[in-house]
């Protein structure tokens, strides 16, 4: 915006010392001097202004959230608006606080919350940096696969059940 007015105010000195340039030039600098002006004066009003209390002045928001529970209605919506936003941020408050001490009181019985729980974040760290064996394979592990058998005990029984075989018995006895 600035730069439109700068630009502005120096093509109109430009076209008033050059004889040359007059007539459509000089018509074309007011008008981008007037369309500058409008743009610098021009203010539209979208509803975004911020209204009510600052969110970081906890007192003025507590005394409208307690004029929403027991002062008496509010006759505008503006008013009302200003209420609620008062209010959420003791809800939003309170909700977060119940939250988290019911977590500490009846933790998750889950196996990644016994692992990565809160109080367990500074071990984990150091036992990043630990002789802890890697997570990644080193050598082909012991197993075999009969794929040929797999494939034809799948598709024949449609199911993987394969009976246990009992332990041999000695005959020492």
């Amino acid at each position: 915006l600035l730069h439109v007015a700068i630009l502005a105010q120096a093509l109109s000195e430009l076209s008033c010392n050059s004889s040359t340039r007059g007539g459509m030039f000089s018509r074309s600098i007011a008008v981008a001097r007037r369309s500058s002006l409008a743009t610098a004066v021009a203010k539209r009003g979208l509803g975004g202004a911020a209204r009510g209390y600052d969110v970081y002045d906890p007192s003025k928001n507590l005394a409208v959230a307690r004029s929403w529970l027991t002062g008496p209605p509010a006759l505008s919506y503006s008013v009302y608006k200003a209420q609620c936003e008062a209010l959420r941020l003791f809800v939003f408050a309170g909700v977060t606080l119940y939250l988290t001490v019911d977590l500490i009181r009846n933790p998750p019985r889950s196996s990644y919350w016994m692992n990565w729980r809160p109080d367990r974040v500074v071990m984990n760290f150091v036992s990043g940096f630990g002789s802890d064996p890697s997570p990644f394979l080193k050598e082909k592990l012991p197993y075999e696969t009969n794929v040929l058998q797999t494939y034809v005990e799948l598709s024949t029984t449609r199911s993987c059940y394969r009976p246990i075989k009992e332990p041999e018995a000695d005959e020492e006895e």
